[in-house]
């Protein structure tokens, strides 16, 4: 069975070429009965299937690709915490009481991935070294200022730090204005990670399976049914976490978000005297441009840079060419140095920037639109989904659950992101 993330043409990536084996072999070949049904090999649906296993609830897990196939395995692995939006906009948007609920629960998302990698002895390259926000000029720092003095109030654990600390750390000439530095937050392996989740529930007697894309899902004798080309499980429960890569037999979670791109860029390893001059404690960076740029130096000292859009057909050298103008920018002592390994994923974008989870049908719950963090916030809603679903308590539950909600214009959206960001890309920085 193939091991790899297929990707657009020309797509090489470093997290597949490092990868550690998929513990995943094996299509659904049988019928089985399960309490509950989770459809997703993603961070959301590993993490509900480890956390329900280590209650001694009967899972199984069927994913349609391989393990960590979507964003799970194509993101930049920054283990950030909480959501984009500031702790304000999501009381605004959730109400008080429930969105400092959601706030408090995601706060310290990191901790939870540390605390799995290490529980379970995961070889996923975890690095709990902090990320810095960091402001690309100076009007960026008041936005910042502001977003620090919201997330101190919630307890969490960060603070700002000025310019002199903020080149310092990132050894970049562009970033000398400041940022907020989250010492709690690391960097991943993002494939090595999902794959060890994989481990970890299979380990706890859950049963996953790979390659096995749901054809039908139907309410039957107060259960539900899933088949498949070769098999069928039948559970009193559903967690569907398909997320961005939900396919046509998930049409309404796939309407539920707006698909965004993102693309990342590494180098082949740097000379050690490069590579030591830039991020040099090996934090994490995400910066305030519009066209936000994350960018980290993993163990092997590569430089890994992200941003928005899609490594496809004409686009691919136009995006390429401008990170690496953006790069050349932000790191110049990296200038002439080839990119190794090119790659792309999708998010999926709510109108709030906040994710949801939605109640699909009865006993169907369908959390989505991770606007591009999901590492920790995935991690977080897998355990409190187990949680519900073993107590039968929602009203402990930290997120709000919605009926359906379909984002609307969804194709023009999803082509203003993409294309906007391409006509900024080919003119950008020249």
């Amino acid at each position: 069975m193939s091991d790899y993330l297929p990707q657009d043409t020309g797509e090489q990536s470093l997290w597949s070429a490092t990868a550690i084996a998929n513990p995943v072999e094996q299509r659904l070949q049988q019928s089985l009965q399960a309490d509950v049904l989770v459809v997703g090999g993603g961070y959301t649906g590993l993490s509900s299937a480890l956390h329900l296993a280590e209650q001694g609830v009967s899972v199984v897990l069927l994913e349609a690709k391989s393990i960590g196939f979507g964003g799970s395995g194509r993101n930049a692995g920054l283990v950030n915490a909480s959501v984009w939006q500031n702790p304000d906009h999501v009381r605004r948007e959730l109400g008080e009481e429930a969105g400092e609920r959601f706030n408090q629960a995601l706060r310290d998302s990191p901790a939870l991935v540390s605390e799995l990698v290490n529980r379970y002895q995961m070889k996923c390259n975890l690095q709990p070294v902090g990320t810095v926000n960091v402001a690309h000029n100076a009007a960026a720092l008041k936005s910042l200022e502001e977003r620090c003095r919201q997330l101190q109030e919630i307890g969490a654990a960060v603070e700002m730090i000025d310019g002199e600390s903020a080149q310092a750390i990132s050894a970049s000439p562009v970033y000398r204005h400041g940022g907020i530095h989250d010492p709690g937050a690391a960097t991943i392996q993002p494939l090595n990670y999902a794959r060890s989740l994989a481990r970890a529930a299979m380990d706890q007697g859950a049963q996953l399976f790979q390659e096995s894309a749901i054809e039908d899902l139907v309410r039957k004798n107060d259960r539900w049914l899933a088949t498949t080309a070769q098999g069928e499980v039948s559970a009193e429960q559903v967690i569907i976490a398909t997320n961005a890569y939900a396919d046509g037999n998930s049409q309404q979670v796939r309407e539920s978000t707006v698909p965004v791109f993102i693309f990342q860029c590494a180098t082949r390893p740097l000379p050690d005297d490069v590579a030591s001059g830039i991020i040099p404690e090996r934090h994490g960076l995400w910066d305030t441009q519009l066209m936000l740029t994350s960018s980290r130096v993993d163990g092997d000292g590569r430089l890994i840079m992200s941003s928005a859009g899609r490594l496809r057909g004409f686009q691919r050298n136009i995006r390429a060419n401008w990170m690496t103008r953006t790069r050349d920018w932000l790191f110049p002592q990296t200038r002439g140095v080839e990119w190794e390994y090119q790659w792309s994923g999708q998010v999926g974008v709510t109108r709030s920037r906040i994710l949801r989870v939605q109640l699909l049908a009865p006993g169907v719950l369908a959390p989505a639109g991770y606007n591009g963090r999901g590492i920790g916030p995935g991690s977080v809603i897998g355990k409190h989904l187990a949680q519900t679903i073993v107590s039968g308590n929602r009203d402990d539950f930290p997120f709000p659950i919605e009926a359906l909600y379909l984002e609307k214009s969804r194709a023009a959206r999803a082509g203003y992101y993409s294309y906007g960001t391409l006509a900024m890309q080919l003119l950008g920085r020249r």
